[in-house]
């Protein structure tokens, strides 16, 4: 019988046949088996298997396989790792992104969140009950002024804290948020904005004994603090 290592190079193939990958989808080694759910060459029915094989490695390897028929069965996986890994496909469309948008874990949709440029998903994302996933997508470059707004006055603080450090906010929202209640907010304001001396000034004066240092430091010393911003100006 051939090696483990002379298997997983044929399941590796593409060139291999479909009925030969399928034979080898059952082989004792979960190496052989996570090549053979990578393959694009695999039949769809197989994947359906592989995508519930004991093995962690196998069943993801589903998600990475770049054939356009991997898809489903990645997406319908009982684990939420592969839903993730198919969540961040390139070649997921509109259908499958709603199958992700009303996925019941929200660590999948964050997947999502990550990588959308979908207008309309990243839409649904910034209201997304979950408030990880809203954090998640005030970060995707293609959320809108509106929405990145509207995040900035979220009802968590984690939420407001994420999109102060943003960089899309109107300066007057910025200047709301420097008094926010949280204290996380306050201190994302002034680490993430370092050119806004007028906003470290108000933080100065904070009852937060670690926001005040560090708005007193960059106060002292801001190129220190803005120079990873490049050519900016200094907002006294």
């Amino acid at each position: 019988m051939p090696s483990i290592n002379a298997r997983a190079r044929v399941a590796a193939d593409w060139s291999t046949s479909p009925d030969t990958l399928s034979e080898l989808a059952s082989d004792s080694s979960s190496k052989v088996r996570e090549a053979v759910a990578k393959n694009p060459s695999t039949y769809v029915e197989v994947l359906e298997v592989l995508v519930r094989d004991e093995k962690w490695a196998v069943r993801f390897a589903v998600a990475e396989n770049p054939g356009p028929h991997a898809l489903a069965p990645a997406l319908g996986a009982s684990d939420a790792d592969v839903r993730g890994g198919a969540a961040q496909r390139e070649d997921l469309d509109a259908m499958g992104a709603r199958r992700v948008l009303s996925d019941p874990v929200h660590t999948v949709r964050e997947r999502l969140a990550e990588v959308t440029r979908d207008e309309d998903a990243v839409a649904a994302l910034a209201r997304d009950p979950h408030p990880a996933v809203r954090s998640t997508i005030v970060l995707n470059p293609t959320i809108s002024d509106a929405d990145a707004e509207m995040l900035a006055s979220d009802l968590i603080a984690q939420v407001r804290a994420t999109a102060a450090g943003s960089r899309r906010l109107r300066p007057e929202t910025l200047s709301r948020l420097a008094e926010d209640r949280s204290s996380v907010v306050r201190w994302s304001v002034l680490v993430n904005n370092p050119e806004r001396l007028d906003l470290a000034r108000k933080i100065a004066e904070d009852s937060d004994e670690m926001n005040a240092s560090q708005a007193k430091e960059q106060i002292a010393h801001p190129r220190d603090f803005t120079d990873f911003l490049g050519e900016i100006d200094v907002i006294n």
